[in-house]
């Protein structure tokens, strides 16, 4: 397990062990065990004890240069990606780990090997747009999935997860990218309505509006006429269409079984709670 020792004016050295999770995944905790101490303070928040930082010369390098692109001094750049890839832990600053609502947790969990990423992620998007120290929620959603990377989680989540933020970062901006983001939802739903007529038709016989044919050339070809509404982040774009032909059946499905789970227990518990 690797260590370092860093010291700065006025403060005590604090050793940087790597997290023992995942030792190789470019993150170090402020503590020698290499543990991020964690305590529950309800029934869904948490607070996170130590330290933590993330620490990849390359992707540090790539985020100083995209910061310098956009008018940042150098000096400031760095002392900017310095401080998004570390944690420090405050009271007053809870966190339900990675945001994962209860009937998609099929597919992840809110913690794991992204747990990290997702806590520094967190801090990094605040209330007003671009208002992260990285003064760029697209950028800092870009510094999520590759924290992610480095943390091993696989392809194909990590580019899920990265699209779902990404979608998230778009609305939330409001204007037209707010307005680009309904439009890409609406097409989406299209595409997977075509998918879905064009299977009932072929496995059921179901009435369709065109041939299965064509309705799966319609769902084929919308992921790639919509994904120019995500501007730089149209990969995001095409792995949320991909994964949306399977995720969202799924979801609903999990959110009706969730839906239906709440409605039995309230039942019960004006019953008796016996």
């Amino acid at each position: 397990m690797s260590e370092a020792t860093v010291e700065s004016p006025g403060t005590t050295a604090a050793v940087w062990t790597a997290w023992r999770a995942v030792p190789d995944s470019g993150f170090e905790v402020a503590d020698p065990s290499g543990s991020v101490g964690i305590v529950q303070i309800d029934h869904e928040q948490f607070v996170v004890l130590q330290a933590f930082r993330f620490s990849d010369p390359a992707i540090e390098q790539y985020l100083v240069g995209k910061l310098v692109d956009g008018g940042m001094d150098a000096g400031d750049a760095r002392l900017a990606v310095d401080e998004a890839r570390t944690f420090t832990p405050r009271e007053d600053n809870p966190t339900d780990l990675a945001s994962i609502p209860r009937f998609m947790r099929w597919f992840e969990n809110p913690y794991g090997r992204h747990s990290l990423a997702a806590l520094i992620h967190d801090e990094l998007i605040t209330d007003d747009v671009n208002g992260g120290r990285l003064e760029s929620d697209t950028l800092s959603d870009r510094f999520f999935r590759e924290m992610m990377r480095r943390s091993g989680v696989p392809w194909l989540k990590r580019w899920i997860m990265w699209a779902a933020v990404a979608l998230r970062s778009r609305y939330a901006a409001g204007g037209r990218r707010r307005v680009s983001v309904m439009v890409w939802v609406l097409l989406a739903l299209v595409g997977i309505s075509c998918a879905v007529a064009a299977a009932g038709a072929w496995a059921l016989s179901w009435p369709a509006p065109a041939s299965p044919g064509i309705l799966l050339l319609i769902a084929g070809i919308l992921p790639l006429v919509s994904a120019p509404l995500w501007g730089e982040q149209w990969g995001a774009s095409l792995v949320a269409a991909i994964a949306g032909f399977w995720i969202v059946p799924a979801a609903l499905m999990a959110a009706f079984g969730y839906g239906v789970y709440l409605g039995l227990e309230d039942l019960a518990g004006r019953v008796g709670d016996d």
